[in-house]
This record gives structure tokens, sequence and C-alpha cells, in this order.
């Protein structure tokens, strides 16, 4: 089970990259497509295929908080919150990871929150993760929230919880595949986890409709 060291490891490294992504980000519309996104976001518009719908609803949110005058400003701090929520999720799927590996507490979270800092600091990473280039932080948000998800049902034993993570899964890559297509990428890799691992948890007649329906829901 998560401790709440383990959350508040996840935090710390959550702020502790926000801070770093502000510290760099963007003071205005950078080059490529971040001028075609940030105004999609603030016109409630349709940026170029696949048009990116929750991604345009979540920056349109996110361009009303008066962070700062500019509106391209606001876009470029959710991109930065993005990617820093990301590098704490990243943290708390290594810790869990590493447990048979390495069973001295501070060791574990030292390599996690290494490996979590190494990619939130990677050039492409930080790079997108300082302007609303594209929307990939935050289809990166979906994908880590899916892949912590998956974590957690490995550590469930019971039966109905363990359904229930699963179609939170499926509506989660749903709402994921409405930011970016990229949103499909886990599905493959799940399934292929969960026969590998829980097939008995998975081989039933009623969950695929189920999970095919939420996934649907959230698209």
């Amino acid at each position: 089970m998560t401790s709440r060291h383990n959350h508040l490891a996840a935090l710390g490294i959550t702020c502790g990259v926000f801070a770093l992504y502000l510290v760099t980000l963007s003071p205005s519309v950078a080059m490529w497509d971040a001028g075609e996104y940030i105004a999609a976001a603030s016109a409630l518009g349709i940026p170029h295929q696949p048009g990116n719908p929750m991604y345009v609803l979540i920056a349109h949110v996110a361009g009303l908080i008066p962070l700062s005058e500019s509106y391209a400003v606001r876009i470029n701090v959710l991109a930065a919150l993005s990617g820093a929520m990301v590098a704490g999720l990243w943290f708390l799927c290594g810790e869990r990871m590493l447990r048979a590996l390495v069973p001295t507490k501070w060791l574990r979270f030292l390599a996690a929150g290494t490996g979590a800092i190494l990619g939130a600091t990677a050039f492409t990473v930080w790079n997108q993760s300082v302007v609303m280039e594209k929307v990939y932080p935050l289809a990166l948000v979906g994908l880590a929230v899916v892949s912590w998800l998956m974590v957690l049902w490995f550590d469930v034993a019971d039966q109905r919880r363990g359904d229930g993570l699963l179609v939170l899964m499926a509506y989660v890559c749903g709402l994921t595949y409405a930011i970016h297509p990229a949103g499909l990428l886990p599905v493959a890799a799940l399934a292929v986890a969960a026969l590998r691992h829980r097939p008995a948890m998975i081989l039933r007649w009623e969950v695929a409709p189920v999970l095919v329906g939420a996934f649907r829901v959230g698209a």
C-alpha cells in the first residue's frame, strides 16, 4: 500500500518541478503551433487535426484564471502544472515497481525520485512543459494517471474494487484520447499486462463491453 510518505514525496517532487518550470516559463507565445493552440483555447475554437477538444475545454478554463495579464502565460502555466504533475505520478509508479528490487525505503525513494526528475528535465519534456506549443503535457497527465491506476490495480485483491479501477482506467483513456490520440497508447500495454499477470480478473464476458462503454463516454 502507498503510505503518507509516498504522497508527500510525490507532492514535493511535483512542487519542485513546477517551480523549475515556472522559472523557465515562456513569457509569451513561442514558435510552431503555440499561437494556434492558445488562440483556440481562448475562442473555444478548433485547432488543426485531430482537433483536441478536451484540451480546448481545459485550457479555456485555465485561461479564465487571472494568473497573469498575458493570456499566453496563463496557458503556459497550465503546461507547466501538467508536466509537474506527471513527475509526481512517475515517482509513485517508480517507487511501487522498485519495492521488490530495492527493499530499503530511502534508497527506493531516491531511485524513484531521481528517475522522475531526470524524466522531467529531459529536453523534450522540459521544452513542452514551459510553453503550450502542443497538447502533449496534458495528454501525458492522462497517460501517467492510467499508469498509476494500473499499479494500484495490481495491488487490489477485491474483485469489485478492481473492476472499478479497470472502468476508471478505460474512462481516463477516453478522456486522454479527446486531448490527443496518444490516449490510445496505454490500451494495448494495459491489456497485455492484465492478461499476463491477472487474466482471471479481466477474462470475463461482462468486462469488455463495460470497458468499451467507459472509453466511449470519456471520449
